[in-house]
C-alpha cells in the first residue's frame, strides 16, 4: 500500500504544482462546461503515456540518445501548444461561436466540439509527459523499490492520482462555467473564458522563455 500511496501522493503534487499542466486543459475544460471531467482524464492518460515513453528511452538509450536535449525542445513545444490553445480559444469567443449558443448548437455539433476538444487534450498531455526531466525523475522511484510489485504499485498510484487530480481540477472550472451559463450570467462565463485563454497565453510564452 505504501508504494501505491506514494505514488498517488507524488503525482498528484506534480500535476497541481505545474502551471503548464493547469494552463493546458482550462480553456478546453471552460469550453466543455459539464463534461470538463472528460478533457482532464484524457490530458492525464495522454500525460502518463508520454511520461512512460520518455521514462522507457531514458533507462534503455540514455547512453546512445540524447533523451535530455530532446526533452528540452520538447519543453519549448509545450510552450508552443499552450500559446496556440490559448490564441484558438481567444478566436472561439470572438467569434462567437457562443452567441445565442441556444439556438445554434445543435446536438451533433456540441459533440464534435467535445470531440476537437479531447483529442487536443489527450494530444497535449503526451506531450507534456515527453517534455522535462522532471517527469522521468518523477518514476525513478519506482526503480528503487525492493520488488515488481512495488514498483507496479507505484507507477499504478502515480497513474491514479495523476488522471484524477486533473480531472478533479477540470470538474472544477466545468462547474463553474456551466452554472455561469444556466444561469444567464453570460458576461461572467465570456469573461472566465478570457481569463482561462490569456493564463494558458502567458504560461506558454513564460515557458518559451524558461527553456530558451
Amino acid at each position: 500500500m505504501i508504494p501505491l500511496v506514494s505514488g498517488l501522493t507524488a503525482s498528484a503534487l506534480h500535476v497541481v504544482s505545474g502551471p503548464d499542466h493547469l494552463a493546458a486543459v482550462t480553456p478546453l475544460a471552460i469550453e466543455s462546461k459539464n463534461r470538463s471531467w472528460a478533457i482532464g482524464m484524457v490530458w492525464g492518460i495522454g500525460h502518463i503515456m508520454g511520461v512512460l515513453i520518455i521514462g522507457g528511452l531514458f533507462m534503455l538509450f540514455r547512453e546512445l540518445i540524447p533523451v535530455e536535449a530532446i526533452s528540452q525542445y520538447s519543453e519549448q513545444i509545450v510552450g508552443v501548444v499552450l500559446i496556440i490553445i490559448g490564441l484558438w480559444a481567444l478566436y472561439n469567443i470572438y467569434r462567437g461561436e457562443h452567441h445565442n449558443h441556444e439556438a445554434k448548437h445543435t446536438h451533433h455539433h456540441a459533440s464534435s466540439i467535445m470531440k476537437r476538444n479531447m483529442l487536443t487534450s489527450v494530444s497535449v498531455g503526451v506531450i507534456h509527459g515527453l517534455a522535462g526531466v522532471s517527469h522521468i525523475i518523477a518514476i525513478i522511484p519506482a526503480l528503487a523499490l525492493p520488488t515488481a510489485f512495488d514498483a507496479a504499485m507505484y507507477i499504478a498510484g502515480f497513474s491514479i492520482g495523476t488522471i484524477s487530480a486533473m480531472m478533479v481540477y477540470s470538474a472544477i472550472l466545468g462547474m463553474i462555467a456551466q452554472r455561469s451559463f444556466i444561469t444567464n450570467k453570460i458576461k461572467f462565463f465570456k469573461g472566465f473564458r478570457l481569463t482561462g485563454s490569456i493564463f494558458t497565453i502567458i504560461v506558454g510564452i513564460g515557458w518559451i522563455a524558461q527553456n530558451i
